[in-house]
């Protein structure tokens, strides 16, 4: 289990460096007007627009280690990747010992849909003023998370696009208590991302 957190971190080092560094060039297939991520808050559209002059923010990831078995997506949709506070971001990231495929229905909750990823699945938004909203597995004795899910429609050499949804919420730990604060509904989520 160690060796699979280990592999976890450093896809998502890597993703972070990515999403880090510029780019002049339209992402991997040239069609930068092609790309998007879309979704409502609270029934509010929020929209990051595809930038790739400037900056890498709406990205795809998938990648298999040999050695674990494990699968593992990261899906990210950024406003703006030069905020130095983590605001205005949508990141899905699962893992699973199972290869992910298009028209299947991930979910946090087992039984909830097609499937649940047996390793990871994390959806978490940062709203404009930098509080953090997440849906993840509910591994505690007392569920703390409500259902969410991604849909893959296509995933592809050079892009993957699909749909998600899901109810997150807010935790404040503070004082080693874990305390709710606030949750947000996300609707209508839909992607199409560079791979990378």
């Amino acid at each position: 289990m160690k060796n699979t957190h280990i592999h976890f971190l450093l896809l998502l080092l890597v993703n972070l460096f990515l999403l880090g560094c510029s780019k002049n060039d339209n992402g991997p297939d040239g069609v930068a007007s092609d790309y998007y991520f879309r979704f409502k808050v609270d029934g509010a559209q929020v929209s990051y627009k595809f930038t790739p002059d400037t900056q890498i923010n709406l990205t795809g990831i998938i990648d298999h280690d040999n050695e674990s078995g494990l699968h593992a997506v990261n899906i990210a949709g950024i406003d703006n990747i030069f905020e130095t506070t983590l605001t205005n971001r949508l990141t899905i990231f699962l893992g699973d010992s199972n290869s992910f495929t298009t028209g299947t229905s991930y979910t946090n909750i087992e039984g909830q849909g097609d499937s649940t990823p047996d390793s990871l699945f994390s959806m978490g938004y940062f709203d404009e003023e930098g509080n953090l909203y997440s849906a993840g597995l509910n591994s505690t004795p007392t569920p703390l998370y409500d259902l969410a899910t991604v849909q893959f429609t296509e995933i592809t050499d050079s892009h993957i696009s699909g749909s998600f949804s899901g109810v997150l919420k807010w935790y404040d730990t503070n004082g080693g208590t874990v305390n709710l604060v606030g949750s947000v509904i996300i609707s209508e989520g839909t992607f199409k991302v560079p791979r990378y």
